[in-house]
């Protein structure tokens, strides 16, 4: 496995494990600030996020390139970045995108 296939899996790996646990952090945290919740419920909640693993947090997630692996200058939109942005225009992958003379 070279070095550019071992980025890719460990940034996959991070957003599994983002998607897996954000739906259980989003609802401990509304347990946590529901007043209406018993105090032993909301100090479970409490205790039970801060026992998620801190690789499912957004900022762990890395922007990489999908088909590059580039971790600088990527689109948010396309997951790609510039020269494999750049390549996929000239190809004309990508509708409403052309390549700029003057």
């Amino acid at each position: 496995m070279d070095r550019h296939d071992l980025w890719q899996s460990v940034d996959n790996y991070k957003r599994k494990m983002f998607v897996k646990n954000e739906i259980k952090k989003q609802l401990l945290k509304s347990i946590k600030k529901n007043k209406y919740m018993t105090y032993m419920q909301r100090a479970r909640a409490s205790f039970y996020l801060s026992n998620l693993p801190k690789i499912a947090t957004i900022t762990y997630v890395n922007s990489r390139c999908a088909s590059g692996g580039r971790s600088q200058s990527v689109d948010r939109k396309t997951r790609t970045s510039r020269f494999v942005f750049r390549q996929n225009m000239y190809k004309s992958d990508l509708p409403g995108f052309s390549r700029a003379s003057w």
